[in-house]
Order: structure tokens, then sequence, then C-alpha cells
């Protein structure tokens, strides 16, 4: 049993209607499908059930680990941008140290400076994401019917 159908039964026991059911027969001269609210209420229900694929979020695919800042919940997604996160990360100053000092990315200054500069790149983000009134940003999403996603790396490294 679908959830939806589910929440319904519950509700109807509740209420003392059962919105499942099919309605009552028209009464002759009145114009109503039955009495009370329990034919609309089981129109509603059959609606839902019946369109499960407009429901938000269903259209967008994403993984977990690649949202940087922003909704993470891709029901609630609405305007997502994506930033090569590799390209923005070797454009903060702290790659380009670790880069031009050839120091060893596993060593503690490359951590540091490797986690510095991920910060870096998060913030300015969500700088550009409440800028611009994004939802969420993101390494890589798809939308089912495959829109096009704004790309906004040169304006996240435009920050540093």
């Amino acid at each position: 049993m679908p959830l939806i159908s589910l929440a319904a039964a519950l509700f109807a026991t509740l209420a003392g209607f059962n919105p499942l059911a099919e309605p009552p027969a028209a009464q002759s001269g009145d114009g109503s499908t039955g009495s009370g609210c329990g034919g609309r209420v089981h129109c509603e229900v059959a609606l839902i059930e019946a369109a499960p694929d407009c429901l938000p979020g269903r259209d967008w695919s994403a993984k977990a680990e690649d949202n940087i800042c922003g909704l993470r919940d891709l029901a609630q997604v609405s305007s997502p941008v994506v930033i090569d996160f590799q390209a923005c990360l070797d454009a903060t100053p702290e790659m380009k140290k670790i880069k031009a000092e050839k120091i060893d990315p596993k060593s503690p200054d490359g951590i540091r400076l490797t986690t510095e500069a991920t910060n870096r790149v998060t913030q300015a983000c969500e700088a550009v994401q409440k800028a611009n009134g994004y939802c969420s940003v993101w390494k890589a999403i798809k939308h089912k019917d495959g829109r096009a996603v704004t790309d906004i790396s040169s304006q996240v490294t435009a920050q540093f």
C-alpha cells in the first residue's frame, strides 16, 4: 500500500469516513457527487496517487557527497548550480602555494593548506549562492529532462 494511501486510510479511521471507498451515488437533482467531503477527499487522494512523478525532487539526481552548500534534500531543490570543484580548488592561494613550493599534500602543512583551500571554496560558494538566490551548489547534479544547470565556477574563483 503506498504511503499516501496508508496515510489516507489512517486519517479516514480517525475522522470517521473512508476517502478510499467509492463515493455514494449522487442524489437526484442536487448535482452533488456524494455526502460531505468524502468524495472530494477521494478525488484528491486519487490524483496524488495517479501522478507520483509530479512530486517535487523526483526529477533531480545527485550524490549526497557532491553537495557543497545549500539544500541537500533533493525533494526541496529548485534552482541548483554546479561548479568545477577541482578547478576552483586549484585557483585558491593555498593550492597555488602547495604547487609553487612543492609541498607534499599528505604532509601536515599540505593537509592544513588543502583544508583551508576547501573552506575558502565553500565560503565563496555560499556567498555566490546567497547573492544570486540559488538554492544549492553542487559538484554534479542532473535533471531528468536534461536541462542545463548553471556553472558558477568563474563567479566562485572571482571571490578569491
